[in-house]
């Protein structure tokens, strides 16, 4: 019998053995990185933005996302409101998937309201409801006017902050009219002391007597 032939399979070559033993490496390597600019915890895929389910509130929500975000999935978390103009900030955004979480429906969520507002459609938001206040627990947040959601807000939080501001502005402005009013003070007593000089600062001459005469 030849020595070519052989009853069992064939052995692998090189490259074959090396496939064989770099294919366990890759089962076991880990997944691949998150795509770049794509804020933790969250999963992109494309233009979606996957947050849903993570346990997320307003304190630890990304504070930005990719602007080209099209598709932003919030869904399943502990969020009561959301930072002021989020989601202003992306352009090509089509939809929000923001329901099952436990919303306040006060003042700060007048531009989340607004920017439901400014939908085309409103059917993808209709199981958005109020979780709290009280008054407005169980309403559904794009329906609610913002007269109502405004009211939900004690006074206080929504004047202390312009308040001290215009204090502040109006101590600083009361400040300057003071330092000015000083300058101005100063200046007219440096004036008077130039139109009329000091007694003292003429020259002394003895009594009776000129300068020539002595």
């Amino acid at each position: 019998m030849g020595s070519g032939e052989s009853g069992g399979a064939s052995l692998p070559g090189p490259r074959g053995a090396l496939s064989l033993l770099l294919l366990p490496l890759l089962l076991l390597a880990p997944p691949g990185r998150r795509a770049a600019g794509c804020p933790a915890p969250c999963d992109c895929a494309g233009t979606r933005v996957d947050c849903g389910r993570r346990g997320l509130t307003r304190a630890t929500l990304p504070a930005a996302f990719p602007p080209d975000t099209t598709e932003l999935v919030l869904t399943g978390n502990n969020l009561t409101g959301l930072p002021r103009g989020l989601l202003d900030t992306l352009p090509a955004l089509r939809a929000a998937h923001l329901g099952a979480n436990p919303w306040r429906c006060d003042c700060h969520l007048v531009p989340l309201r607004a920017w439901l507002a400014g939908r085309p459609e409103r059917a993808p938001y209709r199981d958005l409801r109020c979780a709290a206040p009280p008054a407005l627990r169980g309403r559904l947040l794009p329906y609610l006017a913002e007269e109502e959601l405004r009211a939900a807000c004690p006074p206080g939080a929504l004047c202390w902050g312009a308040l001290g501001a215009q204090l502040l502005l109006l101590g600083l402005g009361l400040l300057h009219a003071l330092l000015l009013l000083l300058l101005l003070c100063r200046l007219r007593r440096l004036r008077a002391r130039a139109a009329h000089p000091s007694p003292l600062s003429a020259p002394l001459v003895g009594p009776g007597r000129s300068p020539e005469e002595r």
